[in-house]
């Protein structure tokens, strides 16, 4: 009777780990990273379409040094982020600390280093401020709650983003 109990064991045993191991996999796997977001994404209308249109030669842009590399961000859901910036992003904040007009910046989110992106997030400093967007790696964007994740007040990005040292950007 011990030897079939120790089975029964081993086998529950077996299955709970699998379990675990399958839960975690799902949860890399997931591209968003704010509360509530689909997975799906809709498409881009109005100042997102534009940005976006801008933002998708970003591959031809330069890198922040210190996300040249894949670099796990808390911040991200725990994913891997590679960013680049335009030309105007790239001349960096100016004495006053602000970004100039027409920077954008582009994340990847990635669920492994060596893995594609499984989202993106873009930045593009417009009229004074930024505007964030969270889109999918084909330039839909995001929804919660129904509504696009894009604007100027994205509270995920920009709830954390306030404590970056330069214009919300976190950056060396």
């Amino acid at each position: 009777m011990k030897g079939v109990h120790g089975v029964a064991l081993a086998a529950l045993v077996a299955s709970v780990a699998a379990v675990g191991v399958l839960a975690q996999s799902a949860a890399q796997a997931q591209p968003g990273h704010g509360k509530g977001e689909e997975q799906k994404g809709v498409a881009p209308a109005g100042e997102a379409r534009a940005i976006l249109e801008e933002a998708k030669g970003y591959r031809s842009w330069s890198t922040f040094p210190q996300y040249a590399r894949p670099v796990l961000s808390k911040g991200h859901g725990g994913t891997y982020v590679v960013a680049w910036r335009n030309e105007a992003a790239a001349k960096g904040p100016t004495a006053g600390g602000q970004y100039p007009e027409g920077s954008v910046i582009v994340k990847e989110n990635r669920p492994q280093p060596d893995a594609d992106a499984a989202s993106l997030t873009v930045m593009a400093k417009r009229n004074g401020s930024w505007f964030w967007i969270r889109a999918t790696p084909d330039w839909k964007v995001f929804t919660r709650d129904g509504k696009p994740v894009a604007g100027p007040d994205v509270k995920g990005c920009v709830g954390c983003h306030t404590a970056a040292p330069n214009d919300l950007v976190f950056s060396k």
